[in-house]
């Protein structure tokens, strides 16, 4: 890896309290590859064989049911997935792929078992970092049995606008049924929920969305800190 791409692996806190000894023995099998979009990554089912660990780009989790595919989440670097499988050695629960280029790290299941078995330290970081991912899903879920599809995709507006509050517009990075795919709802109500936003202070060009007036999209949005607060 690069000497930048060790710090950004260090910033996560799965990796930042760990020795250099036993970072050492997490790297020393794994393999670091540049992946195009549209790369499956894990398929829902498979042995967990790896640790992945997304250094640049964009990644979506997702499942396929009856032929149809829904999103779970997406992911953004710095992040690991799929933490859970690879710590009780089963299957995926779902399956993960490229939306951008991607640069992933992938680090052999049987070494991150090995030392969670062995680090005291280490197996309290991953104990956490499964906790915060089930916090995540249980937001998720909450958001969707309590909201409606349109207030969905204004609480997602007004989160991504969050991740820049620099820039007063936004851009969908995806194609749109990825998008409705990841809110819960079609393609063709998306489209609905989007023109239908342009009387809560938003104006839609393609993929860019610009907030003109926040304070009328959050009134419409409602957002809840146990459901839309990253850090709750």
């Amino acid at each position: 890896m690069r000497p930048d791409e060790l710090a950004q692996l260090k910033t996560l806190p799965l990796f930042a309290d760990l020795s250099d000894e036993n970072l050492k023995r997490l790297l020393g099998a794994a393999l670091l590859q540049q992946f195009p979009a549209g790369v499956r990554l894990a398929r829902e089912g498979d042995q967990a064989d790896f640790l992945h660990v997304l250094i640049g780009g964009l990644v979506e989790i997702y499942t396929e049911q009856d032929e149809s595919e829904w999103g779970i989440s997406l992911l953004r670097p710095v992040s690991t997935f799929i933490l859970a499988a690879v710590v009780v050695d089963q299957a995926y629960l779902n399956s993960a792929r490229t939306l951008t280029e991607s640069r992933v790290l992938l680090i052999p299941a049987r070494d991150v078992r090995a030392l969670f078995d062995e680090d005291i330290a280490f197996a309290r970081i991953v104990a956490q970092e499964l906790a915060y991912a089930y916090r995540a899903s249980v937001k998720k879920l909450k958001g969707n049995l309590a909201r409606s599809s349109i207030e969905r995709l204004a609480n997602w507006i007004l989160a991504e606008a969050q991740r820049e509050p620099a820039h007063p517009n936004i851009v969908i990075p995806f194609d749109r049924g990825t998008l409705a795919s990841h809110i819960g709802t079609t393609r063709e109500n998306l489209s609905r929920s989007l023109a239908q936003l342009t009387s809560h202070g938003v104006r839609i060009r393609g993929r860019e969305i610009v907030i003109d007036r926040k304070e009328k999209l959050e009134l419409f949005a409602r957002p809840k800190p146990l459901i839309d607060d990253p850090g709750s």
